[in-house]
């Protein structure tokens, strides 16, 4: 009998050590005040990606309509992550950032990691109007993989882009775009993360023309202010989010060109991508980069 006693306290000993031990976030010190990124600027976060194991949108369940190349899942920043080999994701249109005034201000941020392929532009997101004409949507974010080579001592340096295009109150297009300019003189937004998990943050805001590009939470864009012509986003629509290309008539946008050969479907890993309805500061962008550094 006293065997089988000591038996059961060693058990439930091991048991509540086990609990003890649990990794929990909220029972790991907070970074920046936040025990995870879902609280970072949560009352905002509008559409949010994990893709852990699964292609849907969380917050409204939404799964992507079809898929193209090769897409699957692989380890992540955060969990799991969305593998594309010369792949993408067209996504039925989601209506918190879908409609014509969803996202006025926004921020999107994800976790990244691909390669320059020396030869061919790669779009990693974008949110794209139905009837599209050309390749650009009302909001996109890649990266100017073409620029550089594959390998080499200057393979690692990762051009990020980003495009914005708004309807005018005649209903013209206002379209601007962001990105580093590595080569100029002098350089502006060296970012060697080139085949590594980085974090891309594009935050745009109407109100002060502003339109940024941040790499691991600092400021990497050489074009910012987009001008006083340059206001809140108004979206065509209807508008679908994608992942892995621009807008062409081989991914279903039947109004759009043919894939031009300076752009491909995507070959990269995407992580945790959220999409905010506001212009987030610069410390919950650090916040951010801190949390998913810590893969939370």
């Amino acid at each position: 009998m006293k065997k089988v006693n000591y038996l059961f306290v060693c058990m439930f000993a091991l048991a509540a050590l086990a609990l003890s031990c649990d990794d929990d976030d909220d029972s790991l010190p907070k970074i920046d005040g936040y025990n995870n990124s879902d609280e970072v600027a949560a009352d905002n976060l509008v559409a949010h990606w994990t893709f852990d194991e699964t292609n849907e949108e969380d917050i409204s369940g939404t799964a992507a309509a079809n898929t193209y190349g090769t897409v699957g899942f692989a380890d992540g920043q955060i969990g799991e992550a969305l593998q594309l080999t010369q792949g993408a994701l067209v996504y039925p249109s989601i209506a918190a950032i879908g409609g014509t005034n969803s996202l006025p201000n926004y921020t999107v941020s994800m976790w990244i990691n691909l390669k320059n392929n020396g030869n061919a532009f790669t779009t990693l997101f974008g949110i794209f109007p139905t009837a599209n004409t050309d390749f650009w949507g009302n909001l996109s974010l890649s990266a100017e993989t073409g620029w550089f080579p594959a390998s080499g001592p200057v393979g690692d340096t990762l051009v990020l882009k980003t495009n914005y295009l708004s309807l005018n109150p005649d209903n013209s297009h206002n379209s601007q775009d962001n990105r580093p300019d590595p080569r100029g003189n002098p350089p502006v937004g060296v970012f060697e993360a080139a085949g590594e998990w980085a974090h891309f943050v594009v935050r745009f805001n109407g109100t002060t023309h502003m339109l940024e590009i941040f790499g691991d939470a600092e400021s990497i864009g050489a074009y910012n202010n987009r001008g006083v012509n340059t206001g809140p986003l108004v979206m065509r629509t209807p508008a679908v989010p994608v992942f892995g290309s621009l807008a062409t008539s081989e991914i279903g946008f039947t109004s759009a060109p043919v894939r031009p050969d300076w752009q491909v479907l995507a070959t990269a890993l995407v992580d945790d991508v959220r999409v905010f309805n506001t212009a987030l500061s610069d410390a919950e962008i650090t916040a951010l980069f801190n949390l998913g550094t810590a893969g939370r």
